[in-house]
């Protein structure tokens, strides 16, 4: 699977998870969400068989992000009626993890393209889960999921509208925003209705912020993007 095929499966899947969002929003549950994001990943490492690492193996930290994807599942499928504090301290573990995976593929050598876009997907699952969650719980509005769709949307929007600068490498500021959005979820998860609305929105504004950035980068001139 090339660069070109990884794009491509990208795409596919912002398609069907926002498909699918959609339908857990009309049932009200966030298995659909779970299911079928299950489904996509497992395309997507099925059809990088052998080429996960320069080595051709799966790898530990591939490892380490697939059990994060398989936990994200789960707390979709099957653990979102768990008591608030549970939810809040297993995405805490997930948000945890988030550095190993990468910290040991760096240290072994095995660091990958697939092994980066896997890791930045699965990010994107845990977010838009963990929005659906807080919205269905009744702890926030709607406008919790904007923060758990942009990345869906940023995909879909430079395919359908190709752009000079393309996708932005992830950045150290985006790095700091996807920390502080994920803090403010799960304090948003953890807190009564009330500072939990303001926790997320917190987090929320800081990832809007940063996707602004990555949409500047992507559709500004290269010589505006390249100061930005």
């Amino acid at each position: 699977m090339t660069h070109a095929m990884l794009e491509a499966w990208s795409r596919t899947n912002a398609v069907l998870l926002v498909l699918a969002s959609a339908l857990s929003l009309a049932l009200g549950e966030p298995w659909p969400l779970a299911v079928t994001a299950l489904i996509s990943f497992t395309r997507l490492i099925i059809g990088y068989s052998r080429a996960w690492t320069p080595s051709g193996a799966f790898g530990i930290a591939n490892g380490v992000t697939a059990l994060r994807l398989l936990a994200i599942v789960a707390l979709g499928a099957l653990l979102s009626s768990a008591p608030p504090h549970w939810l809040a301290a297993l995405v805490l573990v997930l948000f945890a993890l988030d550095g190993l995976d990468g910290s040991l593929a760096r240290r072994r050598g095995v660091a990958s393209e697939f092994g980066a876009h896997f890791d930045m997907e699965t990010d994107a699952l845990l977010v838009m889960t963990v929005t659906l969650l807080l919205f269905q719980g009744g702890k926030c509005g709607a406008w919790v999921l904007s923060a758990g769709l942009l990345r869906y949307a940023y995909v879909l929007c430079l395919a359908v509208l190709p752009a000079r600068g393309g996708e932005e490498p992830r950045s150290r500021f985006g790095r700091y925003a996807f920390a502080a959005l994920m803090l403010g979820l799960i304090a948003a998860l953890a807190l009564p209705e009330k500072l939990a609305v303001a926790a997320a929105a917190l987090g929320v504004a800081t990832v809007v912020t940063s996707f602004a950035r990555s949409f500047y980068f992507s559709y500004a001139t290269p010589a505006a993007a390249a100061e930005s």
